[in-house]
């Protein structure tokens, strides 16, 4: 049994295309999901553009193993010494490299 009434399909084409706006407006309207409305606009073989993917303003990532390393060179050691140090949170790390420098 389908969730999808033939006057829903026909409202789905006659839309043409959907955005992920315009599932979700569609799913709440009928009480569906969005995923739901989406997998059904594939099938039906209707465009579908979906919601831009966001982008971690955090910076570039960098290993904790090279924090460590980067440790390391701060205090003039060996960096096998101090490799037990990778295992620790990596802002945590970050504020140490800071410290000592």
């Amino acid at each position: 049994m389908s969730n999808y009434t033939p006057t829903m399909i026909a409202e789905m084409q006659s839309t043409g295309s959907f955005t992920y706006d315009s599932a979700l407006a569609f799913a709440e309207a009928h009480s569906l999901s969005v995923r739901s409305v989406i997998s059904k606009v594939k099938h039906l073989g209707l465009d579908y553009t979906p919601k831009p993917k966001t982008v971690s303003s955090a910076g570039p990532r960098v290993a904790k193993s090279e924090i460590v390393n980067a440790i390391a060179k701060a205090l003039d050691t060996d960096a096998d010494m101090i490799a037990g140090l990778a295992k620790a949170d990596a802002r945590a790390l970050s504020a140490l490299l800071m410290a000592i420098r």
